[in-house]
Parts: C-alpha cells; structure tokens; sequence
C-alpha cells in the first residue's frame, strides 16, 4: 500500500532527528536562557538553533510549503491554512530542558488545507520516534501503536495535564476543578511537554490528557498520533479540535472521552471576579 505523504514523513523525521541531536548534545550546556511572554515562558539558543535546522530542511525539498514554526526568527513562510502548512515545535518542553528534566520533544506537522494529515514527535533522550500520516496508523520507532483499550472508565485512568506558560492564560486553566479531577481519576501527572504526552496517549502510556491556551505547534503533531492511533481528541466541549492560533484541547483513548469531558466542566466564558 502507498502511503500518501511519505516523502513529507521521510523528511520530516530526518529534520526532527536532526534538531533532537542538538537537543541531545546541548542538555546541562546550553547557554542563554531568556524569557518570551513572561518570567515562565522561556527559550534558549537551542530552541532557535534547532528550529533553524528544521526549517532550512523543510524549505530546501518544499519550498511552496508554509512554515510555521515556535520561534519564528524570519525562518517562516507562507500563509498557514493553505495547501500545505508545516507547524513546528523545535524544543517542545524548554522548561524542563532548562531546569535539566531529560523530558521534551521535537514535533513536527503537516496540514493539508488546515487539517493535520501528518505528525513526528520525537524523544532525543530516548532515541523514540512516534510517528503517524492520516490514513496509516501510528507507529513508535516504526512499529504500530494504539491507545490503551483495557481502561474504560475514569476512575482507573492515567491522566496528564500541563499549565501556560504564560501566566496571562492561567485564570482559564483555573476554570477546572483540578481536586474534583483528582478525586476521579487513578492519578494525575504533569509532565511539562505537551507533544510528548499526546505521543504517550497514543502508545497507551497515558490514558488521557487536557490542556487550555495551547498554540497549534504544541498538538498538531500528537493529535494526528492519537487519531491514528484509535483515540479521541476534540476540544473541551467535545467538538471537533481545530487548529486555530489557541487551541484547548482533550485527548483520550477514545473510551473515557465523554466521561472526562464531564469531569472537566468546561465553560466557554471566563467567571466574573470582583462584582459584587
């Protein structure tokens, strides 16, 4: 069988090995810590130089492609939405890079017309690859993964969450009543790299993840890994996830999908503080 999109796959693990080398190279060396947003919002020369290596690549073999990439330092083409869209997360997990937690990811997508057709995310520490095209499964170091089918309810589910970097966004995160969560689930981790938890809901490590206030780069890749994987990913009321410049997102193993929804509660509009 021919798998469409496997010339963009090819490239875009060679590009992601490529930027996790650095990675790799540069954990406990790197040296410039700065800060984006906010005083937790941070990037280092590594998520710059590792974005750089992955758009060279993407633009030398699909120069009519748009990029869209974290950092974005003038590397970045194209309109996104178009006919074909990469979003790239150079360093996926930089507060953990910095603080020397051997947790984070390059990730990599493609959409075709605003749809994620395509994900790579990849571990450098682990030397794991998680990799998915729309259509073809998912595999992890080429061999086929799927999301955890023996947990049907939450109460016996893994659950992963994480918080913005920017603290602007947090009175959303504050929206959940993360005690009721808790109470209902086996456990509840945080483990600071958005794309690599989607990647672990895939391979049925994790039983299911949310967060609010992400940016598209963050879950392209792992929500195409999900799907293909036989999970379930929507937004936090259960429609339909699309890429958009923030994006809140649930993803599960299908099963408990409407059971964690439930738990979370999500209201679309921000409570009033101050009013009496």
């Amino acid at each position: 069988m021919t798998i469409k999109y496997q010339d963009e796959l090819s490239l875009a693990v060679q590009a992601a090995r490529k930027a996790g080398r650095l990675i790799r190279d540069k954990l406990y060396r790197h040296r410039v810590t700065e800060t984006k947003s906010c005083l937790s919002d941070l990037v280092t020369e590594v998520d710059r130089e590792a974005e750089g290596c992955i758009v060279r690549l993407l633009k030398q073999y699909f120069p009519g492609h748009a990029i869209i990439g974290e950092e974005q330092q003038g590397n970045c083409t194209g309109e996104p939405g178009g006919n074909m869209t990469w979003y790239v997360d150079p360093l996926d997990g930089t507060t953990n890079f910095v603080f020397g937690v051997p947790f984070c990811a390059v990730s990599i997508a493609l959409a075709d017309h605003g749809v994620p057709v395509l994900g790579v995310v990849h571990d450098p520490l682990r030397e794991e690859t998680f990799t998915a095209v729309q259509g073809a499964g998912a595999r992890l170091n080429g061999s086929t993964i799927s999301a955890d089918k023996s947990i049907a309810t939450l109460e016996r589910s893994l659950l992963v969450t994480g918080y913005p970097g920017n603290i602007a966004n947090r009175p959303r995160m504050h929206q959940i009543n993360y005690r009721h969560v808790i109470d209902c689930c086996n456990n509840l981790r945080a483990l600071g790299s958005a794309a690599l938890e989607l990647a672990y809901v895939a391979g049925g490590r994790l039983t299911g993840f949310w967060e609010v206030s992400l940016r598209p780069w963050d879950v392209a890749a792992g929500m195409v890994l999900v799907q293909e994987a036989g999970g379930t990913v929507s937004n936090l009321v259960g429609q339909p996830l699309q890429i958009a410049e923030d994006v809140d997102i649930v993803a599960t193993n299908g099963l408990i999908q409407q059971e964690l929804l439930n738990c979370l509660s999500w209201r679309n509009e921000l409570p009033t503080v101050g009013v009496s």
